[in-house]
C-alpha cells in the first residue's frame, strides 16, 4: 500500500515569542505517516526518494500584561512589552535522502500583532511586526528499529534568512527579539524515540537550539523543547506508522468510531486522536551582553488534536493547546491557547 509522509512545520518556536505572550509551545519540524502525533518529531523516517510537502498555521492567542504588572515595570528601570498573539503560516518539504536518514527544510511568515512597550516613560503602541522568518534546515538519522521502536538523532541550522528591520509605528526599529527574522545563524540539537503497538503509539522528542548574536547586537535566548505524546488510532493500526492497516469488513463497534465514519461520500477516511504535553525553555535574550529581565521562562502546555488521513493521500491536522503551567521571567502576559492547523500530501 502506498504510505503518507506529512512535515509538520511551525517556526514559531525558533524566534524567541516570550514579548509576544508566552513561549511557544511547539516543534518547528514534523512528519508523520498515517498514525501518530503532530506536535512532538518522531523517531521513524521516510523511505529513501521519498518527498512530502506541507503548509501549516500557527495561530497564538497571548494575554497583555497584568495592570499590577504594569505597574511594577512602569515603577522600575526595566522594560517590557507584549503583544496580543501571532499568526504564522509555514511551507516546508521533506526528502529521505536514505531510508535512515531524512532532510527538512521550513520556512514561516510570521504576523505578530498589537506590540506595546513599557517602561518608566510609559506605555507605548508599536503596531504590528510582519515579514519572513528565518529558514530552518534539519537532518535526522534514525539509527535504532527494532521490535517497533525506533531512535533517532536530530540536527540542523537555522539560517538568518528572514526580515530584521520592519519598522514600528514609532519609525523605530522593533526590537531584535520582536522581528520576523532574528540575523543569527543558530544551531540545532536533539533527538526522538517512538514505540508503536496496535491501537496507539508513543513518541518523545528533545530539541535544543543554541542561539548565537544576531542584529541590534542581541542574543535572542537559547530554547529547548521537551514533547511527549500519546496517538491513539480509530479502526486501524499503529504497527506501522506509513502503511494503513484496517479490516474493511469490520463494523464500527463503540461510540468513538461511529462518530469518526470510516467513509464519506465515497472517500475512506482514517482518524487517530492525540494528546501531547509540550514543554518549552527559553533563556533571556541579551542586548549588548545584558539579560532581559522581563523575557524567557519555561511553559508546560497541553494539546489534544485530530488528525484525518483521506484515501492515504492526503493528512490534515488540529490541535488546539492550553497551558497548565507558566515559569516566566520577570513581567509577562503569557498565553491563552495556541491553534496549530497542517495539511500536507506525498508529492
Amino acid at each position: 500500500m502506498p504510505f503518507i509522509v506529512l512535515l509538520f512545520l511551525l517556526l514559531s518556536k525558533f524566534n524567541p515569542v516570550a514579548a509576544h505572550g508566552g513561549s511557544c509551545a511547539c516543534t518547528a519540524f514534523r512528519y508523520a505517516g498515517i498514525g501518530g502525533p503532530i506536535i512532538t518529531l518522531p523517531a521513524y523516517t521516510m523511505k529513501q526518494g521519498s518527498t512530502s510537502l506541507s503548509f501549516g498555521l500557527n495561530y497564538l492567542d497571548s494575554s497583555r500584561l497584568s495592570t499590577s504588572s504594569t505597574r511594577t515595570v512602569l515603577n522600575s528601570k526595566n522594560h517590557a512589552d507584549d503583544n496580543s498573539g501571532s499568526i504564522s503560516p509555514s511551507i516546508g518539504l521533506a526528502y529521505g535522502l536514505t531510508d535512515e536518514i531524512n532532510i527538512f527544510a521550513s520556512l514561516p511568515y510570521n504576523i505578530n500583532i498589537g506590540f506595546r512597550e513599557i517602561s518608566g516613560d510609559g506605555i507605548e503602541d508599536q503596531g504590528n511586526s510582519i515579514g519572513f522568518g528565518d529558514l530552518s534546515l534539519l537532518g535526522q538519522y534514525k539509527f535504532l528499529d527494532t521490535n517497533k521502536f525506533q531512535a533517532a538523532l536530530i540536527g540542523g541550522i537555522k539560517i538568518p534568512s528572514g526580515q530584521d528591520d520592519v519598522m514600528a509605528d514609532n519609525n523605530e526599529k522593533f526590537e531584535a527579539k520582536n522581528q520576523p527574522g532574528s540575523g543569527s545563524f543558530d544551531p540545532l540539537f536533539g533527538f526522538a524515540l517512538s514505540k508503536q503497538y496496535d491501537g496507539f503509539g508513543l513518541d518523545f522528542n528533545f530539541l535544543y537550539k543554541l542561539t548565537t548574536e544576531g542584529s541590534q547586537n542581541t542574543d535572542i535566548g537559547d530554547s529547548a523543547n521537551y514533547s511527549f505524546a500519546i496517538s491513539r488510532a480509530i479502526n486501524h493500526s499503529h504497527q506501522d506508522p506509513f502503511v494503513h492497516s484496517h479490516n474493511e469488513g469490520s463494523k464500527a463497534t463503540n461510540v468513538i468510531e461511529k462518530i469518526f465514519p470510516e467513509h464519506i461520500a465515497g472517500q475512506h477516511l482514517t482518524w487517530d486522536l492525540v494528546l501531547e504535553a509540550i514543554t518549552h525553555w527559553e533563556a533571556k535574550p541579551e542586548i549588548d551582553g545584558v539579560a532581559d529581565a522581563n523575557h524567557g521562562g519555561t511553559t508546560v502546555s497541553l494539546h489534544p488534536g485530530l488528525r484525518m488521513t483521506i484515501n492515504e493521500e492526503l493528512v490534515t491536522n488540529l490541535s488546539l493547546g492550553f497551558p497548565v503551567v507558566e515559569d516566566l521571567n520577570g513581567e509577562q502576559g503569557g498565553r491563552n491557547f495556541q491553534l496549530l492547523f497542517n495539511v500536507g500530501v506525498l508529492l
